[in-house]
């Protein structure tokens, strides 16, 4: 982790940079090992949020998949349900609910 003042020291470097002014060999040292530790912790950030994104959208998937299960057992009991009434609409009145595809049009 970079601390408060080797961030300020790094930060006095790159403006300097940024304005075209030349950095002695150990400034630059001092600059380069504060861009790949800077680096090294934008990546750890980024590597940790990711897998925070991908536990949640497990998260979501579980919970998608739940709800999907229980959608499709009411599908069921709701196909059954039809089922029966057609069958007894059929019984009471001896007319089929489904269309015949003999019929003329």
């Amino acid at each position: 982790m970079v601390t408060q003042s080797d961030y300020q020291q790094w930060w006095e470097y790159h403006i300097r940079l940024a304005r075209g002014e030349s950095l002695t060999g150990e400034e630059l040292t001092i600059y380069h090992a504060g861009v790949d530790a800077l680096d090294g912790e934008e990546a750890e950030q980024l590597q940790f949020a990711s897998l925070k994104n991908l536990r949640q959208l497990r998260n979501q998937v579980q919970v998608l998949t739940q709800t999907l299960g229980q959608l499709n057992m009411r599908n069921e009991q709701l196909s059954h349900k039809i089922e029966e009434m057609e069958q007894t609409y059929q019984q009471l009145t001896g007319y089929s609910l489904l269309v015949d595809v003999h019929a003329p049009a």
